[in-house]
């Protein structure tokens, strides 16, 4: 799937609207740049043999992105997916009122989904980003700056989705000008967070957040969700290629680290291991690895 403002993407068949049978053996959670999706084309199409078989075996698939919700619901729809999803690098947690009639904990209604909120108001998130930059004379800058094409030239972002990427409810994605140093860009971070922050390191940019987000955070709360409306524990399996992915690997029971187009797979901190950890080869998910869903999803 491209995505493009003159190119209908590749879609999958939608299914027949009816209730989820109650025994999924299996979850997955997927980061998309770079991991679902292809990182330069933006494409799924390699992942499609697995998307397939995911669906013929029931097994849900869980979104879990630094994109916003605006962007992730034109890749829901182009999949055919009905299951929860999780926006801007953990900051939100959607789940379609159609699909899910009981309100979860702590969700609140908008828009047609329920949304469990962690992130702050984009806006004083770029407020803060600003106050930084004039206090500190430090270039830096992000998406609220930058026009479309700008954004389009640093992402690769497609000019049909661009839109979308700007419209942000709870992140900034944003770079230093020029990229510091190590040492200097951890000092640059801890004065920025300072004020209650953080700072989520993804594939292209430095992502700033509300206090206490990220993916992991977010991908607890939906598993034990889960927990609460399947009569037995599912496994958890989920996949990503960056550090802001680590959360959420951490949060599953298994996590597979996607290699980046550059041939490198970001480090394994001893520090928070994970139950079960494999790097895997290329730049799509999952790369033909539907034999192995079906005994995880019986």
């Amino acid at each position: 799937m491209k995505i493009t403002s003159d190119q209908r993407p590749t879609v999958m068949a939608p299914t027949k609207k009816k209730s989820r049978p109650v025994k999924p053996g299996l979850i997955v959670f997927t980061d998309l740049d770079g991991t679902l999706l292809d990182f330069h084309s933006y494409s799924h199409d390699a992942a499609m043999a697995g998307l397939r078989e995911m669906k013929r075996l029931n097994v849900p698939l869980v979104l879990v992105s630094s994109k916003t919700r605006y962007e992730i619901a034109n890749i829901r729809k182009a999949l055919a997916l009905d299951t929860p999803f999780i926006c801007e690098n953990g900051s939100a947690i959607f789940w379609p009122k159609d699909t899910t009639p009981e309100k979860p904990r702590g969700a609140k209604d908008k828009d047609g989904y329920w949304v469990r909120e962690f992130g702050e108001p984009y806006a004083d998130i770029r407020k803060h980003l600003i106050a930084f930059r004039e206090s500190t004379k430090i270039a830096c800058e992000g998406f609220g700056d930058w026009s479309l094409d700008t954004i389009t030239s640093m992402s690769g972002i497609p000019h049909g989705m661009v839109a979308l990427a700007k419209k942000r409810d709870y992140s900034e994605p944003f770079v230093f000008r020029p990229m510091p140093s190590d040492a200097t860009l951890e000092t640059f971070i801890k004065n920025l967070t300072k004020d209650g922050y953080g700072i989520l390191h993804g594939g292209r940019f430095l992502h700033l957040v509300g206090a206490g987000v990220d993916k992991g955070k977010a991908t607890a709360e939906l598993i034990n969700w889960y927990n609460s409306v399947e009569p037995a524990k599912p496994r958890t399996l989920s996949f990503g290629d960056s550090p802001s992915d680590w959360p959420m690997m951490n949060a599953c029971d298994i996590g597979v680290a996607v290699k980046r187009p550059d041939d490198v797979a970001f480090p394994m901190r001893e520090h928070t291991p994970l139950p079960e950890a494999m790097i895997r080869p290329g730049t799509a998910w999952p790369r033909k690895r539907q034999d192995r869903l079906a005994p995880a999803a019986q």
